[in-house]
């Protein structure tokens, strides 16, 4: 029988050790990376370690084998993460099956998978030799409560009831981003040991993530009428001008980059994994799907159209509304 699973917020440091097998199971990469950044940063501590990335969707032929069967020769022992496993090929979900029935204590294995088949055989031996940790997504703020809880206290925070309140109530149902939102929330807070409600609101002010994900998407889908609605909630709730504009550039170097790096041959599980960090991990395959519907013919005509954007808020006598509205139009009729 497989072992039992362990939610990904319950592990700790001192379940960290050389030889020790993880399988971090679900969808959420926040999670992931929290786990992973714990055993990295335990096993750094205990010995001199290197760190293999492999990409599920990536491993070449006996690339894997060769990985687990040889020794460093830079470190005395190894950490192999193995990203996307989902994606492993059958002789390579074999491969790695074969591993655990001798497996080294020299070197710990992290698989990340989003889902696997627990019936095969190769799934139930790697599920045998590794301890469970269970990635999945928040379902409601219920989580997002739990999560804040952890961290706080991991952190030495404290918050009442009403700033909890009010930060639940602003944040989406999103491990990253309200992480994101809470580390700008305890780095205005300084060095106070509680955040008051005052503290969100003057941090979050009322719902501008979400907001900001409508306009990534509405730029992404090229839905030009909800692009403007989305410009307009946007300076409505107290953002300036710039900062829509600062939204536009962010997301167009990012598409710029996928699409560069596509034109490369450079696979989707590599763009995501190694070139967007300045994304949220949730955003990320997203945004490659954004991509999808422009061209690098395109992005020239929309650097120019933000070029010239960029000029007018200096120059122009026009609105922020005016400007941002007519930068989008043009955008949008860039072929």
């Amino acid at each position: 029988m497989a072992k039992d699973s362990l939610d990904a917020l319950s592990f700790k440091p001192q379940m960290v050790s050389l030889g020790q097998n993880y399988l971090l199971l679900g969808t959420d990469a926040w999670q992931a990376d929290y786990v992973l950044k714990m055993i990295q940063s335990q096993l750094k501590q205990q010995q001199d370690i290197e760190t293999i990335n492999l990409y599920g969707d990536d491993i070449q032929k006996n690339e894997l084998s060769e990985v687990l069967d040889t020794y460093s020769i830079f470190a005395s022992s190894k950490l192999v993460v193995i990203r996307n496993a989902e994606m492993l090929k059958a002789a390579d979900q074999h491969a790695l099956a074969a591993y655990f029935k001798d497996s080294s204590d020299i070197q710990s294995i992290v698989i990340n998978a989003s889902k696997i088949d627990k019936r095969l055989s190769t799934w139930k031996a790697i599920r045998q030799g590794s301890l469970e940790l269970i990635c999945d997504p928040p379902r409601s703020h219920y989580d997002i409560q739990k999560w804040l809880d952890f961290i706080l206290k991991e952190k030495g925070k404290q918050m009442d009831a009403s700033a909890k309140t009010a930060f639940l109530a602003r944040v989406e149902l999103d491990y990253s981003i309200a992480s994101n939102e809470l580390e700008k929330l305890l780095l205005m807070a300084k060095d106070r040991q509680s955040v008051s409600a005052k503290d969100v609101e003057r941090s979050l002010g009322t719902s501008r993530v979400g907001t900001m994900i409508d306009f990534y998407r509405a730029l992404g889908r090229r839905n030009l009428p909800e692009c403007l609605s989305t410009i307009n909630r946007m300076l409505d709730s107290d953002w300036e001008g710039l900062q829509v504009f600062f939204q536009f550039n962010k997301f167009y170097n990012s598409i710029h980059n996928i699409l560069a790096l596509k034109a490369n041959k450079v696979s989707d599980s590599e763009i995501a994994n190694k070139h967007l960090s300045d994304l949220f991990p949730t955003q990320r395959q997203e945004f490659i799907q954004f991509a999808k519907n422009y061209s690098l013919k395109q992005m020239r005509c929309i650097m120019k159209a933000l070029l010239e954007t960029d000029s007018q808020f200096k120059l122009s006598m026009s609105t922020p509304h005016t400007l941002l509205e007519l930068c989008a139009i043009k955008i949008m009729d860039c072929k």
